[in-house]
């Protein structure tokens, strides 16, 4: 029996739903799939697969670090069929094209990708009052994923495969965001900046359960701390029930750009959004019968 492994990167688990549709498709045509989360432990090496599937959220116009950290960790993959997915909130831009370019620089013969939309719960818009694909990936996405399984099935057996054209490059404005809010600003900058407000923080320990990398640590007294292992998916903040984390998110410098994107996303018919309220942890949608959304910075994240 053909064996896959399916590596994939999910904050909220939009990705892992796809990640198991796309496994249904393949389980259809007779394949033995393992899948591994990377926020919950280390893939297995290679040996053994017949195919290998790479899952991502779109942060900032391109693979959170976590996935290009594993990317890079993978060795010569010797014609290894792959295949991509991704979700994003609002726009993909190149990122699927820049997981193929690694994966081709390591030897593997393409198979396939898909993209669909994913719930934005990205801070910086919620901060906005915007949460944009709410409900997605829908049942109609999650059906199509399955189908692609089938389909990355078929083309490692020889069907004919062509690869299709490469998405479009971010513009200048996006460029810039995706320069300014790098690893290396992640982790030597921006995770310093930091701020807790011990007379709100009550010590709860949500922020360093909910971190997809365990970066933030108690101290003596049971507050957190912070190390420079950030994604900077700010899920500290947003869940934090008490309002006592502020990240750079809220720097004067960085809101402009946000309400650039949630200015260009919300006027875009292609996408979907709804108006929230967000505070204490917790989302609402304000422009049809109040309810409370799912905690946690879901997969579409910009």
């Amino acid at each position: 029996m053909a064996k896959s492994l399916i590596s994939y990167f999910s904050q909220g688990g939009t990705t892992a739903k796809v990640a198991e549709s796309i496994a249904i498709g393949l389980r259809r045509k007779g394949y033995e799939v393992d899948l591994y989360s990377l926020k919950e432990k280390q893939p297995p090496d290679l040996s053994g697969y017949d195919l290998l599937g790479i899952g991502s959220p779109v942060y900032f116009f391109r693979p959170p670090f976590i996935v290009t950290d594993y990317l890079k960790s993978l060795p010569d993959l010797g014609s290894l069929p792959t295949f991509t997915f991704v979700l994003h909130g609002t726009y993909r831009f190149d990122t699927i094209k820049s997981i193929r370019r690694v994966l081709a620089r390591k030897g593997a013969r393409e198979a396939g990708y898909f993209h669909c939309h994913g719930a934005d719960f990205w801070l910086g818009y919620l901060k906005e009052g915007y949460l944009f694909s709410p409900d997605h990936p829908t049942p109609a996405e999650l059906s199509l994923a399955e189908d692609f399984g089938s389909q990355v099935a078929g083309s490692v057996a020889g069907k004919p495969y062509s690869l299709a054209e490469e998405d479009r490059p971010p513009t200048f404005v996006y460029r810039l965001q995706r320069l300014f809010l790098n690893q290396w600003c992640a982790e030597q900058v921006y995770s310093r900046m930091v701020k807790l407000d011990k007379e709100k923080c009550d010590a709860c320990g949500l922020c360093m359960k909910m971190c997809p990398r365990s970066n933030i640590h108690e101290d003596k007294d049971g507050y957190p701390v912070w190390g420079r292992n950030c994604l900077l998916c700010l899920t500290c903040e947003m869940k934090c029930p008490k309002d006592a984390i502020t990240t750079p998110i809220n720097w004067s410098l960085i809101r402009p750009l946000m309400k650039y994107n949630v200015r260009h996303a919300s006027r875009d018919p292609s996408l979907d959004h709804v108006r929230v309220t967000h505070s204490k942890g917790r989302t609402q949608r304000i422009l049809r019968e109040p309810s409370t959304l799912p905690g946690g910075v879901q997969d579409g994240h910009k």
